[in-house]
């Protein structure tokens, strides 16, 4: 018998939730979407809306979330090998597949529309998003120090080098603005390659 109180909670409702939530953020902005509008889109109750969901905030984070686990960044933890440059390969791809990705991209403009407006939207954003994976890219590289990478130097600034190596400033930027279009899948592998080659050569004769 279960011993836990109320009926469990509906895995497949808790999908349309977040896909439309996906839809109407990007339509209507964070602050554009009421919570009434999220529950008929979703085609289902305020009740079971906020039965998943405690609020908009909470439903915003699980969407960053699901995006997350789409691409395989949420938990490097249960995917490296310990080979760095395996290991380093395979982050870099898979971050580099989510960033690109044109929903993706659509979310992280409308982030940067609601920051003009004052919101704490972006705040939200980089807590649930980019800040979790450089805190993973953090640990991964502090451990593979403490097991005998010496040439590897202060975690933080690891990652930032890391990060700046696979990510690049002006594509992200060009494709942010619409004026080049994202990395293609040859081009996201061929810079994944390069990044970590990159990185590795600094780090190994400094």
């Amino acid at each position: 018998m279960p011993t836990g109180r109320g009926r469990p909670k509906d895995e497949g409702k808790r999908r349309d939730i977040i896909d439309a939530a996906r839809a109407l953020f990007l339509q209507r902005g964070f602050h554009g979407t009421s919570m009434d509008a999220l529950a008929k889109q979703a085609c289902v109750s305020k009740a079971t809306l906020y039965s998943h969901f405690a609020d908009k905030d909470a439903l915003y984070s699980a969407l960053i979330e699901d995006k997350m686990a789409t691409y395989q960044v949420d938990d490097f933890a249960a995917r490296v090998s310990w080979d760095i440059e395996a290991d380093l390969t395979y982050i870099a791809r898979h971050l580099l597949e989510l960033i690109y990705d044109p929903e993706a991209l659509d979310m992280l403009r409308m982030v940067i529309a609601e920051g003009r407006e004052g919101s704490d939207v972006p705040d939200l954003f980089v807590t649930t998003g980019p800040r979790r994976v450089l805190h993973q890219i953090e640990a991964y590289l502090a451990e593979q120090k403490n097991r005998g990478a010496d040439y590897l130097g202060d975690a933080a600034a690891d990652t930032e080098l890391f990060s700046s190596l696979v990510i690049g400033h002006t594509p992200m930027i060009f494709a942010l603005m619409g004026v080049e279009p994202p990395l293609s899948a040859v081009q996201r592998e061929a810079r994944a390659a390069e990044a970590v080659k990159g990185f590795l050569a600094l780090k190994r004769t400094a």
